[in-house]
């Protein structure tokens, strides 16, 4: 690529970061990696839902000639189970809200969102589709043996987890927990570097594990947030740092004052 592009590129890149700063959606951090900001890489906390409680890291993968008309792409642990996920790759399907990508319209945050909506609303997001593609979700996949059979719907990208979080709820709800248990930050799957897509992961939270930082940063964050707040009464903005709680110092805290409805 020229370097003239190469650059205009870096500004556009650039763009769409203060974007999703001015607009993530809570429980989600991510950044463009240092020397390859067409990839970046960020976590997602799920607070309400079947995957409740998981910290599950991420991978945003841009076209090369980003802004294109050709649809980013999201990578989830592999073996990540969701109707709109690949489990052998870990790619997250963004079709059901992309069918096709106009850069000067679609925005790397509206995709964040998405992402959020997926994980913490599943069965809302198959029920976003039409009577007759839910209808060819075979309604008797699961037998007691625990044997199943292909689902008719290619809809989806794991069409057996849409038929469960359809028709055999429980069933879901044990395989999303076990995503929760196995593939959240802290597990050791997660920390094994056995998943390639997200090897050489940049970003860490093994920091907070240290009781001198979490001092330190309790300190600063405590300070910075009166600052914070003196500012913002006159602007009419919200304070930063949404997503820890300076008393706890619990990453991804719950923000009392956003919320939604969400799948039990």
């Amino acid at each position: 690529m020229p370097i003239n592009k190469m650059i205009t590129q870096g500004y556009l890149i650039l763009a769409e970061y203060n974007l999703v700063r001015a607009h993530h959606p809570p429980g989600i951090f991510v950044l463009p990696v240092a020397d390859t900001p067409l990839i970046w890489t960020g976590f997602v906390s799920v607070r309400s839902g079947y995957y409740v409680g998981g910290i599950f890291r991420f991978r945003l993968l841009l076209a090369p000639d980003f802004p294109s008309t050709q649809l980013p792409r999201i990578f989830l642990p592999k073996g990540f189970y969701h109707p709109y996920t690949n489990a052998e790759t870990g790619e997250l399907s963004l079709s059901s809200a992309f069918t096709r990508w106009n850069p000067e319209k679609n925005h790397l945050w509206q995709i964040l969102h998405h992402v959020r909506y997926l994980l913490t609303c599943p069965t809302a997001s198959i029920r976003d589709h039409s009577a007759e593609q839910i209808q060819m979700l075979t309604r008797s996949t699961v037998y007691s043996d625990g044997q199943s059979l292909g689902s008719q719907c290619t809809t989806y990208p794991n069409p057996e987890a849409a038929d469960l979080i359809i028709n055999h709820r429980v069933r879901f709800e044990a395989y999303a927990h076990r995503c929760v248990k196995t593939l959240s930050v802290w597990s050791q799957n997660s920390s094994s570097g056995t998943d390639c897509a997200l090897d050489n992961f940049p970003l860490s939270i093994h920091g907070w594990d240290d009781d001198q930082f979490i001092k330190r940063a309790r300190e600063f964050l405590k300070t910075h947030e009166s600052t914070s707040r003196h500012d913002d009464s006159s602007s009419g903005s919200t304070p930063g740092y949404s997503w820890i709680d300076t008393n706890t110092m619990t990453i991804f805290a719950n923000e009392h004052s956003r919320g939604g409805d969400a799948d039990t």
